[in-house]
């Protein structure tokens, strides 16, 4: 017995003797049973997208603007409306109102101030012919003066299977500043 435990401390063995070294042995020759891979995967919790409910009303400062921007109704599916629809996708819009309270005139345009996020990403903006959300000849976010209230419809592509997220406004185009509603 001495014999074995001196030849187990020479091959590394450390202060192991054979029975300790024969319990560990299965878990190194890549057996199967154990109770973590019985376990089912984690469930992914879905992430709620953060902002506003749609309707209400929120304050953004825009640059040397302050507005007052609301999202008054999101339209899915938007029908009639004659745009060029890729294959798979549908067509679908927001209706808003940007009211400028203090500062300058805000000037800039719907397709790059909003947004659509969806659960397969970002949505395109959708050139829409005629129908209620008819795409204007003159942005409706064109000179919007001090006082002023302009409302209006923009419009996205949608892929057919995903689901609307949020709805987001981003002043001039840019993150900074940015509101969303849900």
């Amino acid at each position: 017995m001495v014999v074995v435990a001196l030849t187990a401390g020479g091959c590394g063995g450390g202060a192991r003797t054979a029975s300790s070294l024969s319990a560990t042995a299965p878990a190194t020759t890549g057996s199967t049973t154990s109770a973590s891979t019985s376990r089912p995967p984690p469930r992914r919790r879905r992430v709620r997208p953060r902002g506003a409910p749609v309707g209400a009303t929120q304050r953004v400062h825009a640059g040397t603007s302050l507005l007052d921007v609301t999202v008054s109704r999101l339209q899915d599916p938007l029908s009639a409306t004659g745009a060029a629809l890729i294959p798979g996708t549908r067509a679908a819009a927001v209706q808003v109102a940007i009211r400028n309270v203090g500062g300058a005139t805000y000037d800039s345009t719907a397709s790059g101030d909003w947004s659509l996020l969806t659960t397969a990403g970002q949505a395109s903006p959708l050139f829409v012919r005629h129908g209620v959300c008819e795409t204007p000849l003159v942005d409706f976010e064109s000179l919007i003066g001090v006082g002023e209230t302009r409302s209006g419809c923009v419009a996205f592509s949608v892929p057919r299977r995903a689901r609307i997220l949020s709805v987001r406004f981003s002043p001039h185009s840019r993150a900074r500043g940015s509101v969303a509603w849900r």
